[in-house]
Parts: C-alpha cells; sequence; structure tokens
C-alpha cells in the first residue's frame, strides 16, 4: 500500500533549508570544504526530509535523475567550451588577440572598447561563457599589460559578455527565458532592449569615465614590449591563427547548434596547432583534455595562458549536477511552492508582481546555483500570475533575465560566478563592484515596475508597449 504524502509547511520546507546551509557554510568556512562536496553531502540531508512526508527513496531519486537531464546540454557546451580554450590557446588564436589588442588598444579607452569587444562576440556567438572564456581572457591579458586592476578588466568583459548573450537569438540562455514564460523569442528580445539597454549605456558611460580616471598614463612600455616578444617567441603570431575564431563565428551566426559549433571550433584550432604552430598531434589532445601548459619564462605569459581543456571545467559541471539534483527534490515534494507561496500570495498589482518575480529569480538562483534552475522555477512559479494580471509572457521572460541570468554571476557560489573566476583568475569580490550591467539592469527593472513604463499589456488590439495603470 503507498504511503499517504504531506504537504510540507512553509516551516518545515525554511527548516530544511536552513539545516542545508548551515552545513554548507560550516564545512566551507570552518572546514575548507569545497563547494561541490558539501553541495553533494547536503543530498543526505533533503532526502531524509523529502521521505518524511511520505515520499519513496525511488520517487526522490527519479525527481533528481529527471531534474538533472535538464542540466545535460549546458554541461555538454561548458564541456566543449573547455576544450576549445585549451585548444585555442595553443593555436595561438588567444594569444594573436592578446597581442592585437596589446598594440591597438589604449589605456584610456580599453574598458570600453572591452565592453563593446565582448558585446560583439558574445552576440554573433550566443554564449557569455565562451565569450568570456576566449575574448574575456584575451583581453583580461591585454588589461594585465596595460596595468588595469584586473577587477575591473572582468567587470568589462562580464557586462559585454552577458550583454550581447541577451541580446541573441542564438542565446541558450534567451530562448530558455521566452520558452519557460509561455512567450516567443523575438518579442522577448525586444522586450529585453527596454531593460538592458539603458543599463548598457550607463554603464559604458562608467567604463568611460573609469578610464579617463584611473586607467591612462600607466603603461611601461619595457614591460610591454617584453610581454609582446615572449608572446611573438612562443607562438605563430597572425591570421592563420584566428581561422578557429572565424568558422565559429560563422557556424553560429548560420544558427548552427552551440554544442558541434564550438566542438568544431576546437577541432580547427587543433588543425591549426598542429600545422600552424608546429605542436603534435597528442599534444594538442592533451591540451583539450587538460588544458595548455606552457614555461615561457615569463610569469604574466605563464600564468595567464596555462589553463582551459575538459578538466577545468568539472568543478562547474559538478555544480551544475548537484545544484539541479538537490534542487528537483525539494521542487517534486512542494518545498519550493511552500518556500514561495507566502511572497506570491501578497501579489496584488503589477508593481508586486514584478518585485515578487525578481526575488523569487534571486531566491531561486541562489538554491539552485544556477541561472538554468532560476529560469525554469520562476516561469514555471510564475507565469500564471501574469495570465492573471493580463501582461504578456516578455514582462515576465525579461525579469528573469535581469535577475536570474545576469543575477547568477554575482551569487559567489553560483554556477556563473564560480567559472567566471575561474576563467578570469579573479575573486567575486573583485569583478562584482565592476559588473556594472548586471547591477544596473535590474534597478532599470524595478524603475519601470515602480512607474508602469514599458509594461506590455495582453491587449488583442495593440502590440504597442503600453503604460500600466
Amino acid at each position: 500500500m503507498e504511503q499517504s504524502k504531506t504537504s510540507p509547511s512553509f516551516a518545515y520546507s525554511l527548516g530544511t533549508l536552513a539545516i542545508v546551509v548551515a552545513f554548507m557554510l560550516i564545512s566551507m568556512v570552518g572546514f575548507g570544504a569545497s563547494l561541490q562536496i558539501v553541495f553533494f553531502l547536503s543530498w543526505l540531508i533533503v532526502i531524509p526530509a523529502c521521505m518524511k512526508l511520505g515520499y519513496s527513496y525511488k520517487e526522490i531519486e527519479e525527481a533528481a535523475s529527471e531534474m538533472i537531464k535538464k542540466c545535460l546540454q549546458p554541461t555538454m557546451i561548458l564541456l566543449a567550451v573547455g576544450a576549445m580554450i585549451g585548444v585555442w590557446i595553443s593555436s595561438g588564436t588567444v594569444p594573436t588577440i592578446i597581442y592585437g589588442g596589446l598594440v591597438v588598444i589604449t589605456p584610456t579607452f580599453f574598458l570600453l572598447t572591452a565592453l563593446i569587444l565582448c558585446s560583439l562576440t558574445s552576440l554573433a556567438t550566443g554564449t557569455s561563457w565562451g565569450t568570456i572564456g576566449t575574448a574575456g581572457l584575451a583581453l583580461m591579458g591585454v588589461g594585465a599589460g596595460l596595468e588595469v586592476p584586473a577587477g575591473i578588466t572582468a567587470g568589462a568583459v562580464i557586462s559585454g559578455a552577458y550583454f550581447g548573450d541577451k541580446m541573441s537569438p542564438l542565446s541558450d540562455s534567451t530562448n530558455l527565458a521566452a520558452a519557460v514564460s509561455g512567450g516567443a523569442l523575438i518579442p522577448h528580445v525586444k522586450a529585453m532592449f527596454f531593460t538592458v539597454g539603458p543599463a548598457y549605456l550607463l554603464s559604458a558611460i562608467l567604463y568611460t569615465v573609469i578610464g579617463f580616471r584611473h586607467v591612462s598614463g600607466t603603461v611601461d612600455q619595457a614591460q610591454l614590449e617584453s610581454i609582446l616578444s615572449a608572446l611573438r617567441g612562443e607562438f605563430h603570431i597572425g591570421i592563420i591563427a584566428l581561422i578557429p575564431a572565424v568558422i565559429v563565428l560563422t557556424l553560429l551566426v548560420m544558427q548552427k547548434p552551440a554544442f558541434t559549433s564550438i566542438l568544431i571550433g576546437a577541432v580547427a584550432g587543433a588543425v591549426v596547432a598542429v600545422i600552424n604552430q608546429g605542436f603534435s598531434y597528442s599534444e594538442v589532445l592533451q591540451h583539450m583534455y587538460t588544458g595548455f601548459r606552457i614555461e615561457s619564462g615569463t610569469e604574466f605569459i605563464d600564468s595567464l595562458l596555462n589553463r582551459g581543456g575538459v578538466m577545468s571545467m568539472v568543478g562547474p559541471v559538478l555544480i551544475m549536477i548537484f545544484a539541479f539534483g538537490f534542487a528537483g527534490m525539494m521542487h517534486h515534494v512542494g518545498m519550493m511552492d511552500a518556500l514561495l507561496r507566502p511572497l506570491t500570495n501578497k501579489v496584488k498589482s503589477d508593481r508586486s508582481l514584478i518585485g515578487s518575480t525578481m526575488i523569487v529569480s534571486y531566491v531561486t538562483n541562489a538554491i539552485g546555483s544556477s541561472m538554468t534552475f532560476s529560469a525554469v522555477m520562476t516561469g514555471t512559479l510564475m507565469a500564471p500570475l501574469y495570465k492573471e494580471h493580463k501582461l504578456k509572457p516578455e514582462n515576465l521572460s525579461r525579469v528573469i533575465e535581469a535577475c536570474g541570468t545576469l543575477g547568477g554571476v554575482l551569487i559567489p557560489w553560483n554556477s556563473n560566478a564560480i567559472f567566471v573566476s575561474g576563467m578570469l583568475g579573479v575573486t567575486p569580490i573583485q569583478y562584482i563592484p565592476y559588473a556594472f550591467l548586471n547591477w544596473l539592469t535590474p534597478m532599470v527593472t524595478l524603475f519601470y515596475a515602480v512607474t508602469g513604463i514599458a509594461m506590455i499589456k495582453e491587449e488583442p488590439d495593440t502590440n504597442t508597449v503600453q503604460k500600466t495603470s
């Protein structure tokens, strides 16, 4: 006979989550444990809590497995990006971009240039992570050569990469946000521009001001020439090295799948590395798997280029798997709904609906440690309320993007923040204050909610953006 199931109360759900958070904090702060292992061990807390509500172990296991399946695509893309980064360094692609940036970019306008370059790259490729791992990585090298603080450079890279990603119809997260909200892609992108557009302009102004006030006049020409000389000595710098990047951009513009496009880009990089850079086939395969390694005698070059490989992505992948499984169990037994119900029950107006959605998006982002999980949960929980308020789905999808996608990188334990930290070599504390786009977009979103500007009503006779009452 099947055991009767009990709906969890808010107190029960909150207590379970509090125990998990306390366990994670004590393990990480007190004993130096990694986020991956404490997230995994937290399953031993959640599983008994779910079983106490009347669910069998098999049901709970299946719920975790079903949710984990949803992160397969982004994890495969992540592993492909790791392989591509490792081989793009050995092919000279990343070193060539660094070299060109050091030669062309002036200190005063470097941050603005980094913002625009990453925006265009992400717009064309549809991947913020891919942009951060390639153009962003190269720009970190340029910034270091110009003696720009790493946190500021990372902030400009992140802002540009995420802006292009949000405006790109090729982006997985952009498509996901529209889908989970029940809307269409192009209306979502247009609606998103109302919030991310002003934030982008403000960010550009801030990076320009910082460039004028803090960056100009800091170039050590002797050190710069030393870096350029070291790059020329280790790699064949030139057009041929950029072929892999051109191939990936072309494939993605042709709307080919991101995973296969990135993997083809890695293979193209391997061919260039063997033919143009003189690496052996076995060396290139090793670079794909464990990352590029070099001992050039120049500390800057070694610290910048010794990275990449599939294995470098294992940490973020494990976090996504463990976090999705954890969240899948909590969602299946109703704990997620119980935690958010008091908030959603208070929604009485469009203004409170937008505000509540923002809170839900940040909370699910923090719990699930993934912007993908945040998008799925927020869209599932909040979409019916937008229908009740006669607001089009793009109102919901752009909030999901503003707080879920852009917000992920601002949460230190989120997989997005961990990826950025590992890839760019900066801590969240260093880059978060300068990731202006990720801070300003939610502020613009909240401003619209308070004023009623740019709220898109569900009215059959018009498709224009109207002011709500």
